[in-house]
């Protein structure tokens, strides 16, 4: 083992030599991450979620609790505007497409609820714009839902009262007071959606921590190319043919580059955990366990790449290309730029077979706090594309030498 020691000391100097490019791998992770958390995060939720949008109210009744409901529209952030207008005004302004519906409110609608008549909302769509109606739909069928389920509570308690053998005038009070709760929850309901907070241990991901799951595996896979083109212009001076003849070991030579690389990795993994947990503020307090089996799995995965590429690369013009190429491609597949969710279900599929998909679940799962059970999933996908990986490489080597 003396020997792999001098390799790796040696190998060591020469990647300490070329400074510059040490840097830009350490420093290439921050500038990513920010820009792809500043630039492209506000695209993805305009993108994932629904923008808002004006609708009008027709109100026939104009009572005071009437006017109660419009503001509980008001307060529901996904419309823009609530704008009380006449129902022809409306349906002029939802052909002209300068509004994405309306809800229509009956006469004498709270009496009617108030009485179980429950006179029914009218919503009017607009053709053009099928998603925002959908939506107005639902949200009338969710509060008409309330509504029923309110006076099943109502009924419920009269039917008990009456068999437990209250006098009228005491069923009549408990009925008029349930159906008062009932009328302000359904008419001032204001839990209609509530917002998060992010907070660790089990909470969405911030947009930096996002990035950071997506991210991680690509610089890690960065950084040990120029292992595989320093172990490929070695080949190709002939250097590796005279090491045969002496008594160091070829695969004492391919450690030594790797061990230098898992260095330079372990570097830029605790770099980006310092910087990222101070400067974005992202949440690495899942177990130490969790984090060092994750990192763990992607270094052997990357390294398994390392290894395949140096195998099917005969030169290091063809090794930047497979390198390069497939890092970025999968990238691309694995959810790194966009999410998974948003496309297509071939690249769904095929997203599977890539480091980086894994290793984001891996680290999207640390984020989210969740225990280490969360984790091995993508720890077991990970091993197992390393070391199908790995046997590509060996299946090449061997193919090779037989040539």
């Amino acid at each position: 083992m003396s020997r792999l020691a001098v390799l790796f000391k040696n190998d060591l100097k020469l990647f300490a030599g070329d400074w510059k490019t040490i840097l830009i791998l350490i420093l290439l992770p921050f500038l990513s991450i920010g820009f792809f958390a500043y630039a492209l995060a506000p695209y993805i939720q305009k993108s994932s979620f629904i923008e808002p949008f004006d609708i009008a109210v027709i109100d026939n009744e104009n009572s005071a609790q009437t006017r109660m409901l419009i503001n509980q529209f008001d307060g529901i952030k996904l419309f823009r505007q609530v704008i009380p207008m006449t129902y022809e005004h409306a349906v002029e302004m939802i052909n002209k497409d300068e509004l994405a519906g309306a809800v229509m409110i009956p006469e004498d609608f709270t009496s009617s609820v108030a009485n179980g008549e429950n006179k029914p909302l009218t919503v009017i769509g607009n053709s053009r714009r099928p998603l925002q109606s959908y939506v107005i739909r639902n949200l009338m069928l969710s509060a008409a839902d309330l509504v029923t389920a309110g006076q099943n509570a109502i009924r419920s308690i009269y039917y008990y009262d009456e068999k437990a053998g209250m006098g009228k005038d005491e069923l009549n009070k408990n009925f008029n007071d349930s159906a008062s709760v009932v009328m302000m929850q359904t008419l001032a309901r204001n839990e209609i959606f509530t917002d998060e907070e992010g907070t660790s241990g089990g909470s969405p991901l911030s947009s930096a921590e996002y990035f950071t799951a997506a991210l991680i595996s690509i610089f890690l896979m960065f950084s040990g190319m120029p292992a595989i083109k320093l172990l490929l212009t070695e080949k190709n001076l002939g250097l590796m043919a005279r090491l045969r003849a002496s008594p160091v070991k070829i695969w004492q030579v391919v450690l030594s580059k790797f061990l230098v690389s898992a260095v330079l990795s372990v570097i830029q993994f605790l770099s980006i955990i310092i910087f990222t947990l101070f400067v974005f503020h992202n949440y690495w307090g899942a177990p130490v366990r969790s984090i060092l089996m994750v990192f763990g799995a992607v270094l052997f995965a990357v390294s398994a790449w390392y290894v395949f590429v140096s195998a099917v690369a005969s030169t290091t013009a063809a090794a930047d290309a497979l390198g390069y190429l497939g890092i970025l491609l999968m990238a691309v597949i694995g959810g790194c730029i966009y999410p998974i969710a948003g496309m297509p279900g071939f690249i769904k599929a095929a997203s599977g077979f890539t480091i980086s998909r894994w290793s984001m679940q891996g680290f999207m799962t640390l984020f989210s706090g969740e225990r280490t059970a969360g984790v091995i999933p993508g720890v077991y996908q990970l091993l197992a594309i390393g070391g199908v990986l790995l046997a590509l490489a060996f299946i090449r080597l061997q193919t090779v030498r037989k040539a």
